[in-house]
């Protein structure tokens, strides 16, 4: 019987699992249709989330399905092929999310030129690794029905451990430390430098780190439950968080990269609110909208590319760094007093901040020596999103 014929006597978590199932997979599409209509968010770091996304849908859509018809619950191909779906596409989104980090972090900090270099190396350690906790699982016959889906059984708890949530917790680990030392890097560059506006680097800061805030509530639910579950205790309001948060995973990471990006919500803002001005709602809205939905900067999306130069005291030097990644883009412009050379780019988020190097004081400088010496500066366009999803 299934799922539309009865429901299942777990009826919360059960409609918990599919609101969860449909907004991932309208989320991540969301996304996806956002690359394939702006071209300016097609670059290195964009594709690394345009993978997290399609991944995330390849799992969720053959697992709304099986929920659906609740095939699963007698066992055979069904259990087995949503236990895959599950411990296979949950990894890999990890994992897309600890290549985000990685690049971001390769980008800003590093000021690699060619992030572009290391995508063949993500998809073999992404779509690859995975395999290997799939086939374990399977060869060691540990499937089972586990309440709402199929999955490693609840007797076998070092497994559950071992070939799942423990690459998690090291996953999250090794890109929540990426995450910090390019948040910090970004923090001395700004509160070394001359700004106007330092006061919205908290903003930008935060876009650079949420989507790794969102890949850890979204999961510690579900490492706390299945810890609590190895303990023979079943309580249901951690069980409903599991689900819901892990299996949403998706989507909240797809709304934290529209909210990071202007030109992604500006261009669905323009869409969703022409339907209200046939009736004569938010048209100026709309219309303003609809004029900036392209007012990005053209730079960082047509290429991800930047210009490696030296570094002094673990700073910038004068060489300009373009570093782009899925968040946010801050544009970190030249000091006024510098050589006029520099290209004027539009900022996504109105940040515009100039920024001395930590080696250049311009009041220790002889008269001659300002004439001569410019100061230190670096175009840093942050943009982050980001990662993994499941249902365990």
């Amino acid at each position: 019987m299934g799922l539309l014929d009865g429901i299942p006597a777990n009826e919360t978590s059960l409609v918990l699992l599919l609101f969860a199932d449909f907004s991932s997979m309208l989320g991540c599409m969301a996304v996806l249709i956002g690359f394939w209509r702006l071209k300016l968010l097609r670059n290195h770091v964009t594709k690394v989330i345009a993978c997290f996304c399609a991944t995330s849908f390849c799992k969720d859509f053959p697992s709304t399905i099986l929920t659906l018809t609740n095939t699963a619950v007698n066992g055979g191909f069904p259990c087995y092929l949503y236990a895959i779906v599950i411990t296979y596409g949950s990894f890999a989104c990890w994992l897309w999310t600890l290549c985000l980090a990685i690049s971001i972090y390769m980008l800003i900090v590093k000021r690699e030129p060619e992030p572009e270099r290391f995508e063949k190396y993500y998809y073999l350690l992404c779509w690859g690794l995975p395999l290997i906790s799939t086939i374990v699982m399977l060869a060691k016959n540990t499937v089972q029905f586990v309440g709402n889906w199929c999955w490693i059984g609840v007797s076998f708890t070092g497994y559950r451990f071992g070939l799942f949530y423990g690459p998690f917790l090291f996953i999250w680990a090794i890109s929540a430390v990426l995450v910090g030392l390019t948040s910090r890097y970004t923090y001395v560059v700004i509160h070394n430098g001359v700004s106007d506006n330092k006061e919205k680097h908290l903003t930008y800061q935060f876009k650079l780190i949420n989507y790794i805030i969102v890949f850890l509530v979204c999961w510690v639910f579900a490492v706390v439950n299945r810890i609590v579950n190895g303990l023979n205790m079943f309580p249901p309001a951690l069980n409903i968080l599991h689900t819901y948060l892990s299996v949403s995973h998706g989507f909240w990471a797809s709304v934290t990269f529209i909210y990071n990006n202007p030109l992604m919500w500006r261009y669905f803002g323009a869409k969703i609110l022409t339907v209200f001005t046939f009736f004569g709602y938010f048209t100026d809205v709309q219309k303003k909208l609809e004029k900036n939905k392209n007012n990005n900067n053209p730079s960082p999306y047509s290429s991800s590319r930047g210009t490696s130069g030296k570094t002094m005291g673990g700073h910038p030097t004068d060489n300009d760094v373009q570093c782009s990644s899925d968040m946010e883009q801050c544009s970190l412009e030249r000091h006024p007093n510098m050589v006029n050379n520099q290209q004027n780019l539009n900022n996504n988020y109105g940040l515009q901040q100039n920024y001395n190097d930590e080696g250049s004081s311009s009041s220790s400088l002889s008269s001659s020596d300002e004439e001569k010496q410019t100061v230190e500066m670096q175009n840093i366009q942050i943009s982050t999103s980001t990662n993994g999803q499941g249902n365990n």
